[in-house]
């Protein structure tokens, strides 16, 4: 050998980097003694064995480098010795720049593996060179200066938090509540929302939002958004913007009208939200009409009624309101020669009421003609016409034989009722089709008695002609009522052509 050294402990650097390294102070069965080096590139191993030769197969002596060093390889040699004690063995190739970690393992017959203890190597000239390389200071080092540590802190938990409410129902242009947060998370840096409702605020710093919302909306849901360094947390909060509540006043809280005269009303005016629809309780009377979309009452009142509380409600998605209008409707007072409800000329005023209509149901105190004026809307042109469709049929059941005053119109309903009658041959259904200037559907061919208070009033209703008119009352099979406007006689026959004027009674 060119060179031996034994182990020994040393104090100093050098004993981290001397190559001869003493290890393993313990009775275990495998213990690397000492590593001496033989030359650069080789050394020689002493170790001790405690196996039992009659287990024993082999050992193995590994040299292992770190890993990091790509010039170098492990190393292994495998000594084909039953021995105990102590043994040597020399490993060659190795690389005197590289530090190697030598172990020595004994395999057993039934391929048990038992490892000695790691022993760090590095060659005489590896050391040296380290040595040559250390500072001019070293062995005499300046005291160093240790660096203040830096305390740790806890990582930053995520946001998380509440609302005080989760929805919101408001009347447009009226302050919201809101909502108040608690965070129940990390400390949150800031908010946000998905979007802000028309006339409110948010704050992006609180997470608040207040204000008064300025639009109608259906049900919509905000998204507020909290975050911080090590994340975000979100919760919904719902907004409900509806209209205000209708409400109104009416021009007038009564009127009282006389039947046949068109009242006056009201006006509506809406000091709420806007009203959707308007409704009335009880209907409105015969002959007068309720919008329901302005709420006004208009028209004529055909019937007498005491006076009578009609509510008008007006409604809109978030309620209703009512106000109260009272109709009185009298006896209206009428003189010959006035124009009637229905539009014509009165031809005859009753000293008492008289039994009228379709069934003589009802009573009536006046008689109006139809105008032929045509300076009138619906005016009347009088036509001659067969008294039926057939000019002898013969009205037996239901009968037209009534004659007197308010007898006309179930005579008319009786001839109508006849088969085979039609306006264009038929006095009565020529009559009876007729609606005048205010579209009524009471007109109809005047009875024996009617005809004749028409007769006596021709001048001032006007419009006849120096002929006959028919009457609706039935004398015979055969015969029916007529009256010459000339001279005023009433006879009987059916089947002539005369003249029509339609009546009607109220």
């Amino acid at each position: 050998m060119q060179f031996t050294r034994v182990t020994i402990a040393l104090t100093s650097l050098f004993a981290m980097l001397l190559p001869v390294v003493a290890v393993n102070a313990d009775s275990s069965q495998l213990e690397i003694i000492s590593i001496s080096e033989v030359a650069d590139t080789s050394v020689e191993i002493l170790f001790k064995s405690s196996v039992p030769k009659k287990s024993l197969a082999n050992y193995v002596i590994t040299a292992a480098v770190d890993p990091s060093v790509g010039q170098a390889k492990n190393i292994k040699k495998i000594i084909k010795t039953k021995a105990t004690g102590l043994i040597t063995a020399e490993i060659k190739n190795l690389n005197p720049k590289v530090a190697y970690k030598f172990s020595v393992s004994a395999k057993t017959k039934k391929a048990k593996m038992i490892s000695s203890e790691v022993v760090e190597y590095s060659s005489l000239s590896n050391l040296m060179d380290v040595l040559s390389n250390l500072p001019a200071d070293w062995g005499n080092p300046k005291p160093t200066q240790l660096p203040i540590p830096v305390p740790t802190s806890t990582p930053l938990a995520a946001p998380a938090f509440t609302l005080s409410s989760s929805s919101e129902t408001r009347t447009v242009n009226t302050a919201a509540t809101g909502f108040s947060v608690s965070s129940t998370g990390g400390a949150i840096a800031s908010f946000a929302i998905n979007a802000t409702p028309p006339g409110m605020n948010f704050n992006t710093s609180t997470g608040a939002l207040t204000g008064t919302p300025n639009t109608i909306a259906a049900a919509t849901n905000y998204t507020i958004t909290a975050t911080n360094a090590s994340g975000s947390a979100t919760q919904t909060f719902t907004l409900t913007v509806t209209v205000t509540a209708p409400a109104f006043t009416i021009s007038s809280a009564s009127e009282t009208k006389a039947s046949g005269s068109a009242i006056t009303g009201y006006t509506i005016s809406s000091t709420g939200g806007a009203i959707a629809s308007y409704a009335i309780s009880p209907a409105a009377p015969a002959g007068l009409t309720f919008n329901t979309s302005t709420g006004l009452l208009s028209g004529t009142p055909t019937t007498v009624a005491g006076a009578t509380a009609y509510t008008i409600t007006a409604t809109n998605a978030s309620g209703s309101a009512t106000r109260t209008f009272t109709l009185t409707v009298t006896a209206a007072v009428y003189t010959v020669g006035q124009t009637g409800p229905g539009g014509g000329k009165i031809f005859y005023v009753a000293p008492s009421p008289f039994a009228c209509g379709p069934t003589l149901a009802t009573t009536c105190t006046y008689l109006e003609a139809a105008p032929t004026s045509n300076a009138v809307a619906n005016y009347w042109t009088d036509v001659t016409r067969t008294w039926s469709t057939g000019a002898n049929q013969s009205v037996s059941v239901p009968n037209a034989n009534g004659t007197t005053i308010g007898t006309g119109y179930k005579n008319s309903l009786a001839i109508v009722a006849q088969a085979g009658n039609v306006e264009a041959s038929s006095a009565a259904v020529a009559a009876r089709n007729y609606a005048g200037p205010n579209s009524l559907s009471d007109w109809y061919l005047p009875s024996k008695d009617e005809l004749n208070q028409l007769f006596l009033q021709k001048t001032t209703v006007g419009g006849f002609v120096d002929s006959y008119y028919w009457s609706s009352s039935e004398f015979a099979a055969d015969y029916a009522w007529f009256q010459g406007f000339n001279v005023g006689v009433q006879s009987v026959l059916k089947n002539g052509t005369y003249y029509v004027r339609p009546v009607r009674a109220f």
